[in-house]
């Protein structure tokens, strides 16, 4: 499908000077219009908002408003809108309450029509917000009778289809993880993929034909092939590097949260390394790495020209000013 989107370019004070149309394509922005990005380590982050006991899953609406779970205790869902008000917008626990467990949301994207998909890790449930924060509907807490662990992390296709990993307490030793997919249309859920060592972050690439997993007790990304809603090809997109490489830090990272920009690379928060790698999906390669503003570094979402990061350690959301825009995925 050929479309238009609206690109913004920055002078050097981040002012808005112009927009225009640029023809793209079914898989992203041409070479000739792809943004430039800044050199590794380059960008300072800029701290944006604090008060989560765990800080995670950072998502925008078309508004501008940012919802980022736990917000002022866990299982809370808070809203920051963009004059910087931030609240609670919803307990989980209180609007689908869960007998003898407690509700931890985790991963967190918006759909198309402002309802919030939600991975609740501590109910091992695939829920989904109304677009008010009232109501609550528990789209999946099983597959083929059997419940799942703890669901991690959310990704979302344009047509609305969700895909959730559940690591199910897998590690290297014990590869249990799967990832899974709800169907928008028939509320059906496939299992796409298992035997993984704790699958973690998703992304649905730019083209709609390939998801990304990171496998996070392997410190590495897979990919597949999306055919009639099931996966194929397993294949590792990267191994990310365990010893520094000039600009670049390695180590024993594991990936968590992912997100495509709209030229389809690949936003990759690195846990324990505090950072956020940046692949290219065609090659595979590591090409930027930028401090995510601490350690403990979980998710990341992109809003006009920032990328926003949920970091643990510190409680809190940073955003680096990288002048490109997110995947519009919703």
């Amino acid at each position: 499908m050929t479309y238009f989107v609206r690109r913004r370019f920055y002078d050097s004070a981040s002012l808005l000077i112009t927009s225009l149309a640029i023809w793209i394509g079914p898989t992203g922005l041409g070479a000739d219009e792809e943004p430039e990005l800044p050199p590794s380590h380059s960008v300072q982050p800029e701290l944006y908002a604090t008060g989560f006991e765990f800080a995670e899953g950072p998502a925008f609406d078309r508004d501008g408003n940012l919802f980022v779970v736990n917000y002022r205790g866990n299982g809370n869902i808070g809203r920051i809108a963009k004059d910087g008000t931030a609240s609670v917008w919803c307990v989980l626990d209180a609007l689908a309450p869960i007998e003898g467990q407690r509700s931890q949301a985790n991963g967190l994207k918006v759909d198309s029509e402002g309802r919030l998909v939600v991975a609740d890790a501590g109910g091992g449930r695939l829920l989904r917000v109304s677009a008010d924060g009232k109501s609550i509907a528990v789209l999946a807490d099983r597959w083929n009778g059997a419940r799942f662990n703890s669901i991690n992390d959310v990704a979302l296709d344009t047509k609305g289809n969700i895909y959730f990993s559940d690591p199910g307490g897998s590690s290297t030793e014990k590869p249990v993880g799967s990832v899974y997919r709800f169907d928008i249309s028939t509320n059906a859920i496939a299992r796409l993929a298992t035997n993984l060592a704790f699958p973690n972050g998703l992304a649905v690439t730019v083209d709609q034909q390939h998801l990304c997993v990171g496998e996070s007790s392997r410190y590495r990304v897979m990919i597949y092939d999306l055919i009639d809603g099931q996966a194929a090809n397993e294949r590792v997109l990267i191994d990310f590097p365990q010893k520094d490489d000039g600009m670049i830090r390695g180590g024993p990272f594991d990936p968590d949260g992912m997100i495509c920009d709209e030229a389809g690379r690949l936003y990759v928060a690195m846990w324990v390394g505090g950072v956020i790698n940046v692949v290219d999906i065609p090659t595979g390669k590591l090409i930027r790495q930028y401090d995510a503003g601490g350690l403990k570094a979980t998710n990341c979402h992109f809003y006009d020209g920032y990328l926003y990061t949920t970091v643990a350690a510190k409680e809190a959301v940073f955003r680096l000013k990288l002048g490109v825009n997110g995947f519009g995925y919703n």
